[in-house]
């Protein structure tokens, strides 16, 4: 039974594993209460906070220069045009609805989930309503991914891995883009690290109330983007075996975890039902399933391959709607029949050429992680809703170049300092890996990871140089040789 409720367990029941403090034993950091040898919360020292402040400030100034200087008064096209169009429906009373056809009567909608752009009829409720407007306020939303992750990084391995990884996410171009670009990874980047941060918080001293808190951060997510919604499995069921040794205990936290999850998505899912015929996140999995799997994404000589055709994708659904008459009589299709539909139309592709699929799918992580026929996907990102901007693109490869293998080398100190730690902060990652498997590589998809890749990059960078550092001092402390104890 988790700490905060009735018995007596406590957090000494954490899964003790080899190397690896218990939730009540002191680590690197923590600040030792010697009347109860227990490990307090961590004191910053007094740099943090100003450090901290001194980032966010950078990093919401690059921002507001991204959207004066690369996107002001540009159309919107694509997801942006999305967003915009139905929080101005939502302001105006219609609820997370779109104009039918363009232009009649607004219906109800759900081809995204609806935070984002709740968050802009948030804006235009404050009278902030041009997408310029949007631009610079997300500017200032979308910089508290900054503070979140300078907490998260001084969570893992003190204040220092927190500045870097706050560094990270203040100056890295994919950090910076999509506030600009009035984009939902503007708030998906402040969401994900909430849910580290959250979910760590539990390995220190679990609690039903922090789960909880664990479910609605994870909620709260998948109703951004859609794939979080994975978090659930792949973050929640190794937090829940970390936090006791108790199979009862275990299940308890999990089904709090899911109660919180459910407070958030629930009634979304319901509202689905009732709206849009079917308990659905959202009804784009369709036009994604048939743009991933088709001729062009599965040739390896097509520059496409792996990645997302999205003639195809709008092709079908034209043909449907033109030549296919509605499943079950209906007099029309609706998006989650012509989903349905389209999704249909690309897993059975996918099971006519199950031989094909396991290239694909490492074509796929290829380009998600930036390491297969980058040129190609460059275009891709460029081309995507009409808004990319070719040398912050460019920028953002090069970064992640470097980011990776120091992600790799994070990954390998936290294996062997905190390994409990390491599971919670890679369950983003291997989320990330399946989505593009199941469905396409893009570097837009890596947002979910890439708070992960920040923070274990930022513990990779730190002791690389303080490795660095240590040898340098070696090298200058060595003693000169006395002469006299020299041979002729």
């Amino acid at each position: 039974m988790p700490r905060g409720t009735t018995g007596s367990t406590t957090a000494n029941a954490a899964i003790p594993l080899s190397h690896e403090p218990t939730a009540d034993s002191p680590v690197a950091g923590d600040v030792v209460d010697h009347g109860s040898g227990k490990a307090c919360a961590p004191l910053s020292p007094p740099w943090f906070a100003p450090g901290l402040l001194g980032l966010t400030i950078a990093g919401i100034a690059l921002r507001i220069v991204y959207a004066v200087v690369w996107q002001d008064g540009r159309a919107l096209s694509g997801d942006p045009r999305f967003y915009e169009k139905v929080a101005t429906e939502i302001y105006r009373g219609h609820g997370y609805s779109l104009p039918s056809l363009g232009r009649g009567a607004p219906v109800p909608t759900a081809l995204h989930p609806p935070l984002f752009s709740t968050v802009l009829a948030f804006f235009d409720a404050l009278g902030l309503r041009s997408p310029d407007d949007h631009r610079i306020a997300l500017a200032f939303v979308a910089s508290a991914g900054i503070v979140v992750m300078g907490f998260l990084g001084r969570r893992i391995l003190g204040p220092t891995i927190g500045l870097t990884a706050a560094g990270i996410a203040a100056f890295g171009p994919l950090w910076i883009q999509p506030s600009g670009q009035i984009l939902s990874e503007s708030i998906y980047l402040v969401l994900i690290p909430l849910v580290l941060l959250t979910a760590l918080r539990c390995v220190d001293r679990p609690s039903y109330g922090r789960f909880a808190l664990v479910g609605v951060t994870i909620g709260l997510a998948a109703l951004t983007r859609g794939e979080a919604l994975t978090l659930v499995v792949l973050l929640g069921i190794p937090l829940a075996l970390i936090a006791s040794r108790s199979w009862g205990s275990r299940l308890r936290l999990g089904v709090v975890l899911l109660a919180g999850f459910a407070l958030i998505v629930g009634p979304w899912l319901g509202r689905n039902e009732v709206k849009m015929g079917g308990f659905t996140l959202s009804t784009d999995s369709g036009t994604t399933l048939v743009g991933a799997y088709d001729n062009a994404t599965f040739s390896p000589d097509n520059p496409l391959y792996g990645s997302f055709d999205g003639v195809t994708q709008f092709g079908a659904a034209a043909v449907l709607v033109k030549y296919v008459p509605p499943p079950d009589h209906a007099k029309h299709w609706t998006e989650l029949t012509l989903s349905n539909a389209l999704g249909h139309l690309g897993t059975t592709y996918a099971r006519q050429h199950l031989s094909d699929l396991p290239g694909v799918m490492l074509a796929r992580e290829g380009r998600l992680w930036g390491v297969f026929d980058s040129g190609s996907e460059l275009t891709v990102d460029i081309a995507a809703d009409g808004d990319g901007v070719r040398s912050v693109q460019i920028a953002g490869q090069y970064v992640n170049w470097v980011l990776l293998p120091l992600a790799v080398g994070g990954g390998v100190v936290l294996f062997r300092r905190k390994r409990r730690d390491l599971v919670i902060v890679v369950a983003p990652i291997v989320a990330t890996g399946i989505s593009a498997a199941l469905t396409f590589g893009s570097t837009r998809y890596r947002a979910l990871a890439e708070p992960s890749l920040a923070l274990l990059a930022a513990v990779g960078a730190v002791v690389l140089i303080q490795g660095l550092l240590k040898t340098r001092r070696r090298r200058v402390t060595i003693p000169d040789a006395d002469p006299a104890q020299v041979g002729p």
